[in-house]
Formats: C-alpha cells, structure tokens, sequence
C-alpha cells in the first residue's frame, strides 16, 4: 500500500472536492463550484483515510477496472496540469461506467519533460496497463476525475488468487477482485460530515482560591 504525505490536490467533479493529504488522512472538503463566477458554496468537511478500501469506496462515484487505451492530452483547468486518457471499463463495482470513457488525472509533464503537478506518491497511468479506478464524474465537461494516489491503483489481474482476502462473491475462491466488492459492500457513507465533537470545559490552570470563612 502505498504511504500518503503532506500534499494539496484538488479534484474537479459534480462538485470541487479539495483534498489535503497529510499522515495517511485526507481532508476532504466539498463545494458546490460554479466555475464561470468566483463565487463558491463549501457542502460539508470531514476526515477520511483513502487508503482505508471502505473510505475509497465511499467516496468515489464511480470503483471499476478499467485499461489506458491512449493518452488524450494535457489541460489547465486552472489547478495545475492533468494529463486526460481514454480508458476502456472492465469490470464495475459501483457506478453505471461503460464502454471507452475520459478520465483525468491531476499531474503531467511540462514543455521539459518533466513531471510536474502530480501529488505525492503518484504515478502517471501508462497507456496499455490496467487499473483500479475510484472517480468523481464532472457532468459539465463529460470527463471522470480519478481521486489521487488510491484512486489509480494497478491491477496486473485481479482474478488472481489472493490470500487473505475474503470471499466476498461466494465463488469459493478469493481474488483481487474480492476485495473491492467488499470495499463496496461495506462502504462507508461519506455524504455527510460527522458530528462535531461536544466541547469540554477544561479547570483554570491556577484556579484562584476562595476566601475561607470567617467566624462572625
């Protein structure tokens, strides 16, 4: 599994969903983005861990595999660099994906070569390997946005054998597979935010003391 560190990304979906990865714990933060104004409404804030299968499936919009067919291009839709693939659906875990589809990955390569843009700990998808991926569809301009670092995870086969893994079709054998049916099947529900926690009241550190009594 790979390890998330300190990095700013943004993701362009239904809605703008920024994402600050920071110790293994994204905080994911969503807004209602109206890209032709400046003006924004932030929906909710909570913490999640992608790398947690469940908080990645709850997330993502669309969980499916699915093999880079091309490259498309690079856009700058204002965030930085994201490089756009056709990419060929699988198999899906969630979602109604079919077909060849446009996917987005935020990152690519500048005028140099070089990469550029890309949180940490992420590559760029390379055309003619497969994928897990974990989207958020942007209506507007008809392009799924991958969610970074575990929202592009290669899957060489998922129907190998996968010890320790459960069987979670019931096929009595478990694979790669399994585990993002289950991911699904336990989910976690990231709609809303979770309840603030109630604030204590903590004692003045040098309380000043009260007089004693005095006899009348």
């Amino acid at each position: 599994m790979r390890t998330v560190k300190r990095r700013s990304v943004l993701i362009i979906s239904g809605a703008a969903v920024l994402v600050t990865v920071g110790l293994s714990t994204a905080v994911y933060q969503q807004a209602t983005e109206h890209r032709e104004r400046s003006d924004s409404q932030l929906a909710l804030t909570y913490e999640a861990d992608f790398s947690d299968d469940a908080n990645l499936a709850g997330a993502a919009e669309n969980l499916f595999y699915g093999k880079v067919t091309v490259v498309k291009g690079q856009k700058d839709l204002g965030i930085g660099i994201e490089t756009q693939y056709a990419v060929e659906v699988q198999r899906v875990f969630k979602g109604t994906v079919t077909g060849v589809i446009v996917v987005n990955q935020q990152g690519g390569r500048d005028a140099d070569g070089n990469v550029v843009d890309l949180p940490e700990d992420d590559t760029l998808l390379q055309a003619g390997s497969r994928y897990l991926f974990a989207t958020k569809y942007h209506p507007d301009r008809k392009f799924h946005t991958v969610i970074p670092v575990h929202g592009d995870q290669p899957i060489p086969n998922g129907e190998a054998p996968a010890p320790g893994i459960p069987d979670a079709n019931g096929d009595g054998q478990a694979t790669m597979s399994d585990r993002w049916v289950a991911a699904v099947q336990n989910q976690n529900d990231l709609s809303t935010a979770p309840p603030a926690p109630e604030p204590t009241e903590e004692p003045d550190e040098d309380p000043t003391p009260e007089p004693s009594p005095t006899a009348p």
